[in-house]
């Protein structure tokens, strides 16, 4: 007997599964999505659903969409800040999608699931929706109970800064840092951490050659701009990092902003975490 598919139950049941799974892909990953963005990557998830209703596709081209579709719903649900943190979400979201297809394959093994129609590597179910929404809710209480129970990824805190150089001006954002705490143990002023490779293509020319001098050859040019080496511990270890005198560090953004005058860029020749952020201001500054 030939099976009948409602389109729009078919997009409206895939829409809203795809929301619970992209809210228990954002804690697993620890990625921070505005909840618009959910709901118009749950709206992808819905069409993507659609795929079963196309001509029979080629094996090559029927993969490249199941894979592609998935892509595109991560990348509309979440911002991305590095290809890293993307694929992160893209692994969880897939991993999910999986982990919820035995656990609906378990439920109707032991009952009677009527007009099951598959194309396209897509497969449809005509179960009670009840059984559909309580398996749902089963993926996402299991997720819940797993990050209650080993703690779920720490979302970082970032801000807007702005640091104005002689010459120059670097934006972008802040990871604002409780355990950060780097002075210059020569004048006292406070310092903050720059990833240079983010940040180079905005810096002063002399700063940057300055500073690949340095990092390149291990070299303090003469007679180019003034560097201080500080001593900073980081996940590499404790070493000597340059830095230079900022004219002005700005942190926060519009009503929350915060000033200082008497501060030191330092620099690090690594890109910070997952590159979501260029610079760490220490937390204690910002209170």
């Amino acid at each position: 007997m030939r099976g009948v598919v409602y389109v729009d139950i078919l997009f409206f049941v895939n829409a809203l599964i795809g929301y619970f799974l992209l809210r228990a892909a954002m804690q697993l990953s620890g990625a921070a999505a505005p909840d618009w963005r959910i709901y118009l990557g749950a709206g992808a998830a819905g069409f993507a659903s659609l795929l079963l209703l196309l001509p029979p596709l080629p094996s090559w081209l029927m993969w490249g969409a199941k894979l592609g579709s998935a892509v595109l719903i991560v990348f509309t649900g979440f911002p991305v800040h590095s290809v890293r943190g993307f694929l992160k979400c893209c692994f969880w979201y897939v991993l999910l999608n999986l982990t919820l297809s035995g656990v609906v394959l378990a439920a109707v093994w032991y009952g009677a699931a009527q007009n099951i129609r598959t194309n396209n590597l897509a497969i449809y179910f005509n179960v009670s929706p009840l059984l559909l929404i309580g398996c749902i809710a089963g993926v996402y209480l299991a997720v819940q109970l797993c990050t209650r129970a080993f703690g779920r990824p720490q979302k970082t805190r970032t801000t807007p800064f702005a640091a104005q150089f002689d010459g120059g001006r670097v934006e972008g954002l802040a990871l604002v840092d409780t355990g950060f705490s780097v002075v210059d143990p020569i004048t006292g002023a406070p310092a903050f951490l720059l990833s240079f490779p983010a940040v180079r293509e905005v810096l002063p020319p002399g700063l940057v050659r300055t500073l690949s001098l340095y990092f390149d050859d291990g070299a303090m040019e003469t007679g180019g701009v003034p560097l201080r080496l500080i001593p900073t511990k980081t996940a590499a270890g404790t070493r000597a990092l340059p830095a230079v005198r900022v004219r002005e560090l700005r942190v926060g953004g519009s009503g929350t902003e915060a000033r200082y005058g008497q501060i030191c860029a330092v620099f690090t020749p690594e890109r910070l975490a997952d590159g979501s952020f260029c610079a760490i201001v220490p937390a204690d500054n910002m209170e």
